[in-house]
């Protein structure tokens, strides 16, 4: 039996080694000569430069299902996290407007011993430049103010301050207690613990019951109200019931404190329209109210 061997591929001279490919070997007939060659370059150099892109394409289709699923994913954590965002907004108004209402000094320590929040009223009632207080205050420079300004009676001043920072570092915070200011007046403490570390007081001013209101708290009551009204005047123009509800309930307690009783009755009732979002209400009750206090 004879054998025949497969007649080897013709190539042309001077067709550069490189080019010889399958996708060429493809395009050009087995008994072409050199023009059908040359002539089948272009289109094994275009197959060749496509190859590697519809790989590519093929990759990316397959990926994209994924990829989208990816993108909803993160849409959905993106406004998830806008909405709790939102709300701690809410709840921070809510309760810078509780504080600003109340008629006690409230001071808030982390538990680093570092000053986090205080309100209007502090400032007085602690013997402390209002405008030295700043976030992240170390409770050692406040104490040494208070010291100075003869807060603590004729004490040294750091002696003092190393005495109650050792007492605090060592857990000791005080439940209540009453003491007598420079001007002779007396303020009560009461501190409690709070849960994530740190520590929240109020100074309250010791008042004789049997002497008639104080006129210096009522015209502070008075200024308070003068200085929050156009807030929630403006808040009900604009239709912003958050700001509204805030406004009102700071508003609310300061009428509460001061026996404005009608006052309060109607600014609960804003609070009241503002969280159902009856715009229209609120809006109506708060022009009842006058820019000048209730009395």
């Amino acid at each position: 039996m004879t054998v025949v061997s497969p007649e080897p591929m013709r190539v042309p001279n001077g067709l550069p080694a490189l080019l010889l490919t399958p996708a060429l070997a493809a395009c050009v007939p087995a008994d072409a000569g050199a023009a059908g060659w040359w002539a089948a370059l272009p289109a094994a150099a275009l197959a060749a430069a496509l190859a590697p892109m519809a790989w590519r394409g093929w990759r990316l289709g397959r990926a994209w299902p994924d990829h989208a699923a990816r993108q909803a994913r993160l849409l959905a954590a993106q406004a998830e996290l806008k909405g709790v965002a939102e709300r701690a907004e809410a709840k921070a108004r809510l309760l810078d407007g509780v504080l600003a209402a109340m008629a006690d000094g409230v001071m808030v320590m982390d538990g680093d011993l570092r000053l986090v929040g205080w309100n209007p009223r502090f400032p007085d009632f602690a013997g402390v430049p209002r405008q030295l207080l700043r976030i992240g205050m170390p409770m050692a420079e406040l104490l040494r103010l208070q010291a100075e300004a003869g807060e603590f009676g004729l004490v040294d001043p750091e002696a003092e301050v190393a005495r109650r920072l050792d007492a605090l570092r060592k857990g000791a915070v005080l439940q209540r207690i009453e003491r007598e200011r420079p001007d002779g007046s007396r303020i009560e403490l009461r501190r409690a613990p709070l849960p994530g570390g740190g520590f929240v007081t109020l100074y309250t001013p010791v008042l004789d019951r049997a002497a008639p209101p104080d006129k210096e708290l009522g015209e502070q009551f008075r200024a308070e109200w003068s200085a929050r009204i156009p807030r929630l005047t403006a808040a009900a123009a604009d239709g912003d019931a958050p700001s509204a509800r805030a406004a009102a309930h700071a508003l609310r307690g300061i009428a509460a404190n001061a026996g404005w009783p009608g006052a309060a009755a109607t600014l609960g009732a804003i609070e009241a329209a503002a969280e159902a979002g009856d715009l229209r209400e609120v809006r109506a009750l708060a022009s009842l109210l006058a820019l000048d206090p209730p009395w």
